[in-house]
């Protein structure tokens, strides 16, 4: 193969890379919780065109969330063929989880359209709201380069976020207290007795 050919394959891959494009949306589930609850944050995909890959790390404030793991979506699975979806600690900065990865295994095909790639699991510590921002993002096709590498797909990336907040005691004075209760009844008692005394009187007069 001449190096024109070479040239023109590398430029077509380069090419089919840049045109091809598909959106990451981060998606807290609940959006807003209470201190203590589970989180669960789903990293979802739309617009895939021969996805056969997927990685991305997650960002998160480390003072109101706490990461439990990762688990892998259905969309990569949609092709009918083994799937390899996991997370890897790489030794990243504090707030940022493990690496999660997913790749169909033995086949020449990707998949396409939206689904789930996988979920961020998490529990809410204290009140307050935590961004939630992908990073180290690669997604790609089944598509190889000339360099022998799969084709990197572009990737629109949407983050997200999630609102903890701390649960808000009623107003008081809205429910009586048993003290106050007490007292309303007491009122009550006595308003009616003087009442039968004003009755009485009139009937014993006559």
């Amino acid at each position: 193969m001449g190096w024109k050919t070479t040239l023109g394959v590398a430029l077509l891959s380069v090419t089919c890379a840049q045109s091809w494009a598909a959106t990451l949306t981060v998606n807290a589930n609940p959006a807003t919780t209470a201190p203590g609850s589970s989180v669960s944050v789903a990293v979802n995909v739309t617009d895939a065109a021969d996805l056969s890959g997927y990685g991305f790390a997650l960002s998160y404030d480390t003072s109101l969330l706490r990461f439990l793991g990762f688990s892998g979506g259905a969309f990569l699975g949609s092709s009918g063929e083994s799937v390899d979806q996991g997370i890897i600690d790489f030794g990243g900065p504090a707030g940022t989880t493990g690496y999660a990865y997913g790749t169909i295994v033995g086949s020449l095909n990707g998949v396409s359209g939206a689904g789930a790639l996988g979920y961020f699991n998490f529990e809410a510590l204290t009140a307050g709201t935590s961004s939630l921002t992908l990073s180290d993002v690669s997604l790609t096709s089944s598509v190889t380069g000339a360099d022998g590498f799969p084709t990197e797909i572009v990737p629109v990336i949407v983050n997200g976020s999630v609102v903890v907040q701390a649960d808000t005691p009623p107003p008081s004075g809205d429910v009586p207290e048993p003290a106050s209760w007490m007292l309303i009844g007491v009122g009550l008692v006595a308003a009616g007795a003087l009442r039968k005394r004003r009755v009485a009187a009139p009937a014993m007069a006559a």
